[in-house]
């Protein structure tokens, strides 16, 4: 209904008209209009504000806190469903009255008794902020500090029962990354494309697993949306820092999660575990999810499974205790230092064409930068929910605040936007990279994608020279410059120790093309072996041969056939004397040389077998073969 149309019923309403009269004059219920008589002051309010009086919806302004409690809200529903934890309405709307009250007590505006969190306004805020996957487990209270030691005393009953070492005991977690996220101020309005804002949604799975001692974190599994990238193809992914899988929804199933678990975590626990003197027994500790199928406890008869609560998985689970967030700050700082050094390497680039420029390679070159910076100290004191007995320092976990600083300091160096950058948008964009899958899928893989042929990656021998040469280049450029002679000499040894191993495989490279060179250079190999094929030949057809057959007839005929195969193959320049010692320029090539070369050593064993059965005292087995094919 219009404003103008409340206004009229309002006025009916003045002059003492009953409802039920109103309704029936403007074709409305009697409910309706006691709800419009109920709105008169807000009615009046907009209709005195520049509100047009056609307008059918009435607009109220929101409360700015309310806004803000329910973006906050998001964030933390998100991290509670990452971490496996089941939400409850109740637990929701908990949390959306504590975060309005603290908004109020920051503002200074607002009341806080005047946001109820009810019922209907969860359904608005779950249908606004389209949270339909969402898992609302009826009354479940989540696992609380209370109850956590009864069930990390469980654990270390049975880790104490099978007699496993720290060394022995691993945790495994899934997380998700937006690898090429920036802050919101990054690209102004005008250059928020929808390509770029995919780009920047673009999404990475990876698994971390590490064992309770600290001193060993597996190969991660990492799962991108294309088997073959452009910037991996002349990379053999075999030998990446990261265990590499592809999967088009970006999704880990039952099936990659094994993959990983034979092909990758056993190779390497077994690795690990013989160079520590210890047996390889493990016991590997998961969180409850469709991805970590029940075949797990049969998978290998040296690994014990353990399944966390799902309850209680966020709040046990040794990963999730500042480990992964731990990474993602890393991830961030190397990031923003890997566009700081591309811009100050090349002036002309501005920030966006370095983002542009940013591939998945140099994010696998800074998710390695971030794994080495996790100490192992801080993998070890993440036990301590847990396995508290197996922590040595409860002191040594990295400090949030201090490494978002670092974080500020990098960002401040790609560009003069980020001078004034503040620590509020270095954990919006923590949160945001953190937004990770909301139901995990637990459909079979699609097996064509990991079985895409891959191309055979080599190592070239010419761009190897050419980076050495550059090397070189650089370790003289360094000697010129430097005025301290002791000090250059000192770089040219360190530099030559970390091109050690370069030189190496220089030195394999070199050494496989000069046998190449060899063979190609002496067919002599390839002539023996033609020789004995034309033995075994020559004697099964010199048995099938007739005694009967004439010598000059044999002789004739098979000089008419030589001299046939030379006529073909042979394009003589001069014509030979009758004694035979003219000379011949062939133009024809190698392997055709070869054939008859072959084929003349085959008919000359013929001749000489066919001779030496009819006797002939001129020519004997003693007799350099070689002579004959020059008649």
């Amino acid at each position: 209904m219009a404003l103008e149309d409340k206004m009229k019923i309002l006025e009916k309403l003045e002059e003492g008209a009953s409802n039920t009269d109103v309704g029936r004059l403007f074709g409305v219920h009697e409910s309706t209009v006691r709800t419009i008589k109920r709105n008169e002051a807000a009615i009046r309010a907009s209709m005195e504000s520049v509100s047009p009086v056609c307008a059918k919806v009435l607009c109220v302004p929101r409360d700015a806190n309310i806004e803000k409690m329910e973006t906050a809200l998001t964030f933390w529903v998100e991290d509670q469903t990452i971490g496996g934890r089941p939400l409850t309405l109740k637990a929701i709307c908990s949390q959306a009255k504590r975060i309005y009250k603290q908004l109020v007590e920051t503002t200074g505006k607002g009341n806080p008794d005047k946001f109820h969190a009810s019922k209907g306004w969860f359904e608005k805020f779950r249908h606004r902020y389209s949270l339909r996957n969402s898992r609302l487990m009826g009354e479940e209270e989540p696992l609380d500090a209370q109850s956590a030691p009864r069930y990390s005393k469980q654990v270390q009953r049975l880790i104490r029962a099978r007699g496993y070492e720290p060394q022995q005991v691993f945790n495994a977690e899934e997380t998700s990354l937006f690898w090429k996220c920036m802050p919101s101020r990054t690209f102004r309005e005008k250059d928020k494309n929808p390509e770029s804002l995919e780009e920047a949604k673009d999404r990475i799975s990876l698994i971390f697993c590490a064992n309770a001692a600290g001193d060993k974190m597996i190969k991660p599994l990492l799962l991108y949306k294309d088997p073959n990238p452009a910037c991996l193809l002349e990379k053999d992914k075999k030998r990446l820092p990261v265990f590499w899988r592809s999967h088009p929804k970006v999704s880990l199933t039952a099936a990659l999660f094994l993959d990983w678990f034979h092909n990758c975590f056993i190779h390497q626990a077994r690795s690990y575990l013989i160079e520590k003197n210890l047996e390889f027994r493990v016991l590997l500790i998961l969180d409850r999810g469709p991805n970590h199928p029940d075949s797990l406890f049969f998978a290998h008869p040296n690994v014990d499974i353990v399944f966390l609560p799902l309850e209680g998985t966020s709040y046990l689970q040794p990963l999730d205790q500042g480990i992964i967030e731990a990474f993602r700050r890393y991830y961030t700082k190397h990031m923003f230092d890997h566009f700081a050094d591309c811009i100050e390497k090349n002036p002309c680039l501005t920030l966006k064409e370095t983002w542009q420029q940013y591939n998945i390679a140099d994010a696998l070159v800074v998710i390695k930068e971030a794994m080495d910076d996790i100490k192992p100290a801080a993998l070890n004191k993440a036990w301590w929910k847990l396995w508290d007995d197996v922590v040595n320092d409860y002191a040594c976990f990295p400090r949030a605040n201090e490494e978002v600083a670092k974080i500020i300091e990098s960002a401040k160096r790609m560009d003069f936007k980020f001078l004034d950058i503040e620590e509020g948008e270095i954990n919006e964009l923590l949160k945001f990279q953190a937004l990770a899958i909301t139901e995990r899928e637990s459909a079979s893989v699609n097996t064509e994608e990991d079985k895409s042929p891959e191309p055979e990656v080599k190592m070239n021998l010419r761009k190897l020279n050419a980076v050495l040469r550059q090397a070189s280049d650089l370790i003289d450029a360094a000697i010129d410059m430097d005025p301290f002679l002791d000090r250059s000499l000192a770089f040219k040894k360190d530099f030559n120790k970390l091109l050690y191993t370069y030189k190496e495989v220089q030195k394999n490279l070199q050494n496989k093309a000069k046998g190449l060179k060899k063979e190609n250079e002496d067919p002599s190999k390839e002539e023996e072996m033609w020789t004995k094929e034309m033995d075994t030949e020559s004697e099964s057809e010199g048995e099938s041969e007739s005694e009967s057959e004439s010598e000059p007839d044999s002789e004739s005929h098979n000089e008419e056939k030589v001299e046939g195969k030379r006529e073909d193959k042979k394009a003589p320049e001069e014509d030979p004397g009758p004694s035979g010692s003219g000379t011949e320029t062939l133009t024809i090539s190698e392997e055709s040389a070869k054939v008859i070369n072959a084929e003349l050593d085959f008919w000359n064993l013929t001749l000489e077998l066919n001779l030496e059965r009819v006797e002939v005292p001129e020519l004997k087995e003693e007799e350099n073969p070689e002579a004959v094919p020059s008649k």
